[in-house]
């Protein structure tokens, strides 16, 4: 999250000893410990809350999926994915989308490359 080496931490330790002195330390340490013990707790809770606040609008749509006849439907794994997919030609297209009639003559501009280097 923050790339420290253990060059840097002993750096931060130095200056905190500068800066608080040898009483103070050890007790902005512990702080210190203590507010990201409870930063750690609070997302923690938030996650299941929200988990717990989605289950019931994520199994209704299930529910639905299963009267529609809809279950059979593969998921696909990322917007990205069907996204680059559909711009590189690499899914088939539906049989009820008909292909263009000549392909050598665009109806308008082509379509933009997808924004990851590899497939430009």
């Amino acid at each position: 999250m923050f790339d420290l080496s253990p060059e840097k931490l002993l750096l931060l330790g130095v200056i905190a000893l500068v800066v608080l002195g040898p009483e103070r330390l050890p007790k902005a340490a512990r702080r210190a410990g203590q507010l990201l013990t409870q930063l750690r707790q609070a997302s923690g809770t938030f996650q299941q809350e929200l988990h717990g606040a989605l289950a019931e609008p994520r199994q209704a749509l299930e529910e639905a999926k299963q009267e529609l006849g809809l279950a059979s439907i593969p998921r696909v794994p990322s917007v990205r994915r069907a996204v680059v997919d559909t711009l590189t030609g690499a899914v088939d297209t539906p049989s009820w989308v008909s292909p263009p009639a000549d392909p050598d003559v665009a109806d308008g501009p082509p379509p933009p490359a997808p924004d990851d280097p590899a497939l430009n």
